[in-house]
Order: C-alpha cells, then structure tokens, then sequence
C-alpha cells in the first residue's frame, strides 16, 4: 500500500496519512537519510538550524516512530511487517494462525493508535486522557459493539 505522496519534515504532522508515510520510509529514515521525492525536493535548512547534523531530523523521526510502534506491542510489529517489509496479510494470517481479516484490524488499530497527532495518545492533554494501547483496544470493542 506504498504513497506516492511525499512529505517534507515540516509537512509531518503524525495523522494517518503521514505516519503511514514514515512507516513505509521507516528504514531511510533509521540511516539518517529523509526519503527523495521525484520533484527533486531538498531540506534547505535556515541560519538558526545549522548546527545540526543533517542526519537528526530522519533520525528523530524513526525514534518517534519506533517508539510509537512499540507501544503497540505485536500488533505495531504486525504494521510494519506489512508496511515495511512486504509481507502479505496472508502469510502474517498463516504466521499467526488467524484470518486475514484479523491481521488488517490488528494493523489499522496499531496505525489508529501510532497516528495520535503532535500529543502522544498516552500522554494526558486538555483535549484527552492518556491511555495504554491495551486500553485505547478496550475503547474501541465497546465503541463496536
């Protein structure tokens, strides 16, 4: 499910859209290297930002990624297998011995969890209050049924 979109840093602004993005990019990312894009684009960074490296920003982004992945325990593995490393939803189903079906929605409620915005989703805000992934799962089956 590769996008042909391309997102700058600032452009990054963890919804699903880009965090997929990043999942997908994930290992250019991990090698300090912020992904091309046919138009040619180049991080032209300003005056104030010269001091860093220009491997850190890719880098910060794959930890905020990997970290975000590995809150979500095997199902965050189950997203960037899918994601990342070309595995199919039906050799993950035969891996795990589950339907199809159950891998996707294992996948798409770890990418719903990941793709929390600026705000981390376990971290308390005015708008919400920090939960676990094993709770944000709990919420979900009650809002389901």
């Amino acid at each position: 499910m590769k996008e042909d979109r391309f997102y700058s840093p600032a452009e990054c602004r963890f919804n699903r859209r880009t965090t997929l993005w990043l999942i997908q990019n994930l290992g250019s990312l991990r090698e300090g290297h912020w992904p091309t894009d046919a138009s040619n684009y180049v991080d032209i960074t300003s005056r104030s930002n010269k001091s860093r490296a220009s491997f850190i920003t890719p880098v910060e982004y794959a930890a905020e990624v990997e970290s975000r992945l590995e809150r979500c325990g095997l199902d965050g593995l189950i997203l960037e297998a899918l994601e990342c490393w070309g595995k199919t939803v039906d050799s993950l189903g035969m891996y795990f011995g589950v339907p199809a079906w159950s891998i996707i929605k294992r996948a798409r409620r770890a990418l719903a969890y990941v793709a929390s915005g600026v705000n981390r989703r376990w971290h308390n805000t005015p708008k919400r209050k920090g939960q676990s992934y094993q709770e944000f799962k709990k919420k979900g089956a009650k809002n389901a049924k």
